[in-house]
């Protein structure tokens, strides 16, 4: 494996590549400058490893990062509010709501000028040459497209030729699933995709039992994820080297849970903290709440009110400060 690796660009922490040429949207969103936009959770593919939660999955609702939002206007304050550099638009199936993701892609550009890049997921069921265009107009940067319906060639091949987008494949990867993603690859390549990224198999809550009753178990070396799909990237991601000129990308689970995510909530907090805040270092904010008889006051660590039930509170930098990860008494 160690000579394997040793041919690929990259890290098998951070990210492995069979050739060095990340997407944009990847760029971004490693640093954590990316907001992720969670359009719709309505989706009319059922795959078995989905891992959105399920207050999400199947409900028209509305997020950015972890903040539920009503309007548009609303998200792009948030969008505003975190510094943001790009945004990528996912769901369920963008596409679905349709004018809501035009709606929002108008908006953002409008809000932070042309040079905020977008990105979006769909599988491509309903990219219509006509939808096609309208997201292009819209200003959309880049287009992934996740492979579920038969055709999903042609989906490619209208947005490279009727579009200025870049476009992409973005799919899970886990044993058993090698010789589809080679297959995969080989279309992306020969239709005129950019790139294609492996996303390492999550094992999470919503898709356990789907998981297990394919016979796939949660590795033990790797928490959270199929056992044996870091091997099966590796195994493509040579192939791909060899075989194409197409760049491909392994993503990590344990990248995006921990590096990526932490990385954006690092910057939300460090912009959005409040004169009482101090950042841990991991995302996440913390100030001392003091209850004395009917009046609540947030003082800086340290600072304990005699007289008044004072509590260290950490929370995650969102605009209500929830949820609250913890409370302990200030001493």
């Amino acid at each position: 494996m160690a000579i394997r690796i040793q041919r690929l660009a990259g890290t098998p922490a951070k990210g492995l590549y069979s050739r060095p040429e990340p997407a944009l949207g990847c760029s971004l969103c490693y640093a954590g400058v990316k907001a992720v936009v969670f359009v719709t959770g309505l989706c009319d593919d059922s795959c078995f490893y989905c891992p959105v939660s399920r207050d999400r999955l199947g409900h028209d609702v509305f997020y950015v990062n972890e903040e539920r939002v009503d309007t548009v206007e609303d998200l792009v304050a948030e969008v505003q509010r975190i510094g943001a550099q790009g945004a990528s638009i996912t769901g369920g199936d963008p596409l679905i709501a349709l004018d809501r993701t035009l709606e929002v892609i108008t908006s953002l550009k409008d809000a932070m000028g042309p040079g905020f890049h977008i990105h979006l997921y769909t599988s491509g069921r309903y990219a219509t040459i006509e939808a096609l265009k309208a997201l292009d107009r819209a200003g959309l940067d880049e287009i992934r497209f996740h492979p579920t319906v038969e055709g999903f060639e042609d989906r490619i091949r209208l947005a490279v030729l009727h579009t200025g987008m870049d476009v992409g494949v973005e799919i899970p990867i886990a044993p058993r699933m090698v010789e589809w993603a080679k297959k995969v690859i080989l279309a992306a390549w020969r239709f005129g995709a950019k790139f294609v990224n492996l996303n390492e198999m999550e094992f999470v809550e919503p898709n356990t039992r789907g998981l297990l009753a394919r016979g796939y178990r949660e590795s033990r070396r790797r928490p959270f994820t199929v056992e044996g799909s870091y091997e099966a990237a590796l195994e493509v991601l040579e192939w791909a080297r060899e075989n194409t000129s197409i760049p491909v990308h392994f993503c990590p689970a344990s990248f995006k849970d921990s590096i990526q995510t932490r990385n954006r909530l690092r910057r939300a907090a460090s912009l959005d903290k409040a004169w009482y805040e101090e950042e841990t270092g991991e995302g996440t904010l913390e100030w001392v709440e003091a209850k004395c008889g009917e009046a609540v006051l947030q003082v800086p660590p340290g600072y304990c009110v005699e007289d008044c039930d004072s509590r260290i509170v950490e929370a995650y930098p969102t605009r209500k400060r929830e949820p609250r990860i913890g409370e302990e008494p200030c001493t």
